[in-house]
């Protein structure tokens, strides 16, 4: 607590008046107007949502509410990538704070995340201009080192920066028959395996990670190799770097499941082999990916 109890100390105030106003696109994270939130955050008037323009730090019981207005959800297995000072896992169960604390930017980050919320480069260099919250550097997001108290008005500026959760696709049937897992290649999109520039699985796909392992199974002679890939965004070593680790934890957690690492090969690609244009956003969410390709 020594820490938090530092960020505290060092906390910075930031006013409604730095703010511009900000444009909301559609797919951005945008609070209903019907939504049931702290009057410290914001109040609908009129059948408008008004945001409190005062600095204001949360505890996590009422920021859990904010959040899900927004259509987030905390799940027990994505706590361990919050502030232990922000929510713990007990016996299946999130528990809360209610002490109000300011976070780095970044924490707020990995908090938006864990609630399914995605933030990119793009959207950064779009929307958070005004705010003392994000930059794009190298094509990569830093955030800021401050402890922030944000008003209503600068988290929805904040969020509307956000995407909505990403509802993943339809997870890969298992091959009936070893000769058609064979010819089966799984292709995962990267940005809903993975948190942005990060090489941990989220725990919400594990089940689609145990199909194909399952799949695998099936057939003992078969053999995987394992593709990580990325878009053109940063250097070609970064690149190659995390495509490497994202399919070394791809195969980690098959082997976990009961796949020796004999049969599994990991390899990045890095930027190398687009399957899309790199000109667009759509082109670059689609040439992140990782693939499982079975051989004998």
């Amino acid at each position: 607590m020594e820490e938090e109890e530092m960020k505290k100390l060092v906390l910075t105030i930031l006013t409604a008046a730095s703010l511009t106003a900000f444009a909301v696109s559609a797919g951005a994270v945008v609070l209903p107007s019907d939504a049931k939130v702290a009057s410290s955050y914001a109040t609908v008037v009129g059948g408008k949502v008004v945001y409190e323009k005062s600095p204001t730090a949360f505890c996590s019981i009422t920021f859990d509410q904010i959040l899900k207005a927004y259509g987030g959800a905390l799940k027990p297995e994505a706590v361990a990538g919050v502030p232990t000072s922000y929510a713990k896992a007990s016996d299946g169960k999130v528990v809360f704070n209610d002490t109000p604390i300011a976070y780095e930017p970044v924490a707020y980050h990995s908090i938006f995340t864990a609630y399914g919320f995605q933030l990119s480069p793009e959207e950064v260099k779009a929307k958070l201009g005004a705010v003392d919250y994000a930059k794009v550097v190298d094509g990569k997001i830093v955030f800021g080192k401050n402890c922030v108290a944000y008003s209503g008005e600068g988290f929805a500026e904040i969020l509307a920066a956000y995407n909505l959760p990403v509802v993943a696709a339809a997870a890969p049937t298992p091959a009936p028959a070893p000769a058609k897992a064979e010819k089966k290649v799984w292709k995962l999109n990267a940005d809903t395996l993975f948190d942005f520039n990060k090489a941990v699985v989220k725990a919400q796909f594990y089940p689609l990670l145990d199909e194909i392992a399952d799949a695998l199974k099936n057939d003992p002679a078969i053999k995987a190799e394992i593709h990580g890939h990325t878009d053109n965004v940063g250097t070609n070593a970064y690149n190659k770097t995390l495509s490497v680790k994202r399919a070394n934890a791809v195969l980690t957690y098959l082997t976990k499941k009961g796949i020796a690492a004999s049969r599994l090969t990991a390899i990045g690609f890095g930027e190398e082999k687009p399957v899309a244009s790199n000109k667009t956003k759509e082109g670059r969410a689609q040439n992140r990916r990782v693939e499982v390709h079975p051989n004998q």
